[in-house]
């Protein structure tokens, strides 16, 4: 499978799930990866239009089909039941595919996939499910790859006092238009952010590296809820964030200063996502969740911690 799939398909996928690339530009091969790969908790939005691919191999839609858990539909006694379910969107999901699979839409068979090796046992309830759809496909196992080029780490000495620096540089930043502010609390540093921002959004920013004000941001997140300072490493390069004590989540600095001074995010939303984070542990502890969704949030959980 290597000379199928290699450290360049990875990336491409790792790519599409992060949603730096469109998920309608990967191949066959790395779409089947994809589903195995996708954050299901971030919604359906793009099996709606995989599913409708003619060029989706047999053996994908498959292990889609499966991953979406279609014998929990089973115990429904009839659709009005069904479409008061909270997982009613999944359940038209699943139903598009076993009608696409049953009728011979998807045509190509390089991947085998086999729900009884995978989903099923003598326990499961499959009385609402086709017969065709219990058996495996044509082609060769082609099981969850590796696709991470990257995992987490805490700065070394050089790179605390990089970031100490650019702290400093952010408050200088502030003091340009608001010579008073000095930085000792953090709700008061969050405002004077915003109006930092407000102030130079339409002017010209010369060799003002207003991108530092994010490092302010995240010392503020730092210290208001205990977040610890990250390094995201990267094959080809590493990223500066904070991320909470389970390392599930982490902000990076590049992201929401660059959101906010280029208009595409109002300006408050430095000080919506630095109140929502308090007690935050995962996603599912935000009273809302629009952070991911525009790049400034990051689950990582998947990623390895090396001290």
């Amino acid at each position: 499978m290597e000379e199928l799939f290699n450290k360049k398909n990875k990336n491409r996928v790792l790519k599409a799930v992060s949603g730096e690339m469109s998920y309608q530009k990967l191949t066959t091969a790395e779409l089947h990866q994809f589903v195995q790969h996708w954050n299901y908790d971030d919604g359906l939005e793009p099996f709606n239009w995989i599913i409708k691919q003619k060029h989706l191999d047999k053996g994908t839609a498959l292990c889609l089909y499966w991953i979406l858990q279609p014998d929990y539909f089973c115990k429904f006694k009839n659709q009005e039941a069904i479409k008061q379910d909270i997982n009613y969107q999944t359940y038209l999901v699943i139903k598009e595919i076993e009608e696409k699979y049953t009728s011979g839409f998807y045509k190509e068979e390089h991947f085998s996939f086999d729900p009884k090796q995978e989903f099923l046992d003598e326990n499961s309830n499959t009385k609402c499910i086709p017969a065709q759809m219990l058996e495996k496909s044509p082609g060769i196992i082609f099981e969850r790859e590796d696709i991470e080029f990257a995992f987490l780490r805490t700065p070394n000495e050089k790179e605390l006092k990089n970031i100490n620096a650019k702290i400093a540089a952010a408050v200088k930043i502030i003091q340009i238009s608001n010579p008073d502010f000095v930085y000792n609390q953090t709700d008061e540093a969050i405002q004077a952010i915003i109006e930092s921002i407000e102030y130079w959004k339409e002017k010209e920013l010369g060799k003002i590296k207003i991108k530092n004000l994010s490092y302010l941001w995240m010392d503020c997140v730092h210290k208001k809820h205990q977040w610890n300072w990250i390094i995201w490493d990267w094959e080809t390069g590493n990223n500066v964030g904070v991320t909470n004590a389970t390392k599930e989540l982490t902000c990076l600095a590049d992201t929401i200063i660059n959101h906010t001074i280029d208009g595409f995010q109002q300006s408050s939303i430095i000080s919506d996502l630095y109140q929502d984070l308090a007690g935050v542990n995962n996603f599912y502890d935000l009273k809302k969740d629009p952070y991911s969704g525009i790049g400034l949030l990051f689950s990582t959980d998947h990623l390895k911690f090396r001290s």
